[in-house]
């Protein structure tokens, strides 16, 4: 394993290298509040065959806040900067969660880096949950929101509710410039709606959809299966 930070605008970012430089390369995105490190298992298993770049999201893991408030737009352009930074012509990604929103925003903005992109459990705006998981997200943002204007020290917490309640912001029509073959995956039991996996898919040209028993993180509980489809699709 090699390890590095880059500075990408007004944060030092983390990043972790895994197999042999001639392999595929391939991105793990974790999702929201997590980091590269829930990507243990998956690595153990991906490492042979591809060169992973596991990156720990602005404001995640070990990388730094930086200044401003956290955007998947900002964290997008962090993704850029660091496969830039290693000198990598086109990638393939997997995004779990928000990591599936960065990945779709850098597709939309950066299709000519992206040879292969999964976005697993991804949403391009806040209707893309279910009714009830959009109403406990808006819910946790209000009392973050209050926990933070009480003491600053809370601010994280409001960050993290806000880059799901406000974003991903965008129209589904934004889908349809994405190049990148691309593989949407979404569980049957997920706190995204099946509809709105399939409307993602839809939306992107010749993408592919898959409907796995699971809930929103079954990709962690099952790291096999979500690697063996990862792979298969990669192949």
């Amino acid at each position: 394993m090699e390890s590095g930070v880059i500075l990408s605008g007004s944060a030092n970012i983390y990043y972790e290298l895994y197999g042999n430089e001639n392999n595929k390369v391939l991105v793990l995105l974790h999702g929201n509040g997590e980091s590269g490190r829930h990507f243990k298992k998956h690595i153990e298993i991906l490492k042979d065959k591809y060169r992973l770049l596991v990156i720990d999201s602005r404001g995640h893991g070990r990388s730094e806040f930086g200044k401003g408030q956290l955007s998947l737009g900002t964290m997008s352009v962090d993704l850029v900067n660091v496969i830039e930074h290693l000198g990598f012509d086109k990638v393939n990604i997997a995004g779990f969660s928000d990591g599936a929103n960065i990945a779709m925003l850098t597709a939309i903005k950066n299709s000519d880096i992206i040879d292969r992109l999964i976005l697993i459990g991804g949403n391009y705006n806040i209707h893309g949950f279910k009714p009830a998981t959009a109403l406990m997200l808006r819910a946790g943002y209000f009392c973050a929101s209050l926990s933070a204007f009480v003491s600053p020290l809370n601010r994280f917490n409001k960050e993290y509710f806000s880059l799901m309640v406000k974003e991903p912001d965008l129209k589904k029509e934004a889908l349809s410039v994405i190049r990148a073959k691309t593989l949407v995956i979404n569980g049957n039991k997920d706190m995204i709606k099946t509809s709105h996996a399939k409307a993602i898919a839809a939306a992107i040209p010749k993408a592919q959809l898959k409907i796995v028993e699971g809930d929103h993180f079954w990709i962690y509980r099952d790291p096999q299966e979500a690697c063996r489809i990862i792979d298969e699709f990669l192949s």
